[in-house]
């Protein structure tokens, strides 16, 4: 479970977010939608302690997310951003294998049981037949899996995903929102999501965070339906 306790964000003049608080349930998909520049992907950026919020708390399985140590926050929150890394050669394997190294030793060695981590991941998303294909062979749809996948060998509860579905044509935007549904309901683990695509958030997700007036409320996916109706004019 995540929560936010009083979260203020701004930047210079601008405000974002102004004590903000909603809580993220356990074993749930959570879309985060609003107007562009509502401070969607600075929000997530808060909650993988890759930032900090200018007050308030984000509370994560009931610890202060700025009390608990690096090492131990990537074992509990992973996080996939928007970048489109693709190096030459690189195989997918490789690139799920840096999932695990909050778990390896000194030098990054992957044991048996890493592997077989790496394994079920690439499984998990319908990727283990391209364990060996080079990362910049793969298609927008096929990467974005291998890199949740990467995720799922992290083995934290808590994923978080900026704008999984930009650059996906329309049937594999539902399909990688149906896969983190499957993920989220059937591992138990708390997925949260940045996007634009609320029809596809709409049809697979228990529920949708809405940004807007520099606030955030958590609804479930029916009731968002109604708000967002009135907010965007759907």
């Amino acid at each position: 479970m995540i929560k936010l306790e009083k979260i203020t964000v701004a930047f210079g003049s601008r405000t974002l977010l102004d004590s903000a608080e909603c809580t993220f349930t356990r074993g749930t998909l959570n879309a985060l939608v609003g107007r562009n520049g509502a401070g969607k992907s600075s929000l997530l950026r808060i909650l993988a302690a890759i930032d900090s919020p200018n007050s308030g708390e984000v509370v994560v399985g009931g610890k202060q997310l700025h009390t608990i140590a690096a090492e131990e926050r990537a074992k509990i929150i992973s996080f996939v951003s928007t970048q489109r890394v693709r190096v030459a050669n690189l195989r997918c394997c490789d690139v799920v294998a840096t999932g695990r190294a909050p778990y390896t030793n000194w030098i990054g060695s992957i044991s048996k049981e890493d592997t077989e981590i790496i394994n079920q991941s690439l499984a998990a998303v319908g990727m283990e037949s391209f364990a060996d294909r080079a990362i910049d062979t793969l298609s927008d749809g096929e990467f974005q899996r291998v890199m949740i996948a990467r995720a799922l060998a992290q083995q934290t509860p808590v994923i978080l995903l900026d704008e999984p579905t930009a650059f996906l044509d329309i049937p594999t935007r539902f399909e990688i929102c149906r896969l983190l549904a499957d993920l989220a309901h059937n591992q138990g683990k708390t997925i949260i999501f940045s996007t634009h695509d609320i029809d596809a958030a709409l049809a697979v997700c228990d529920a949708v965070a809405i940004m807007e007036k520099c606030s955030i409320s958590v609804h479930p996916t029916a009731e968002a339906a109604e708000i967002l109706k009135v907010l965007f004019s759907l």
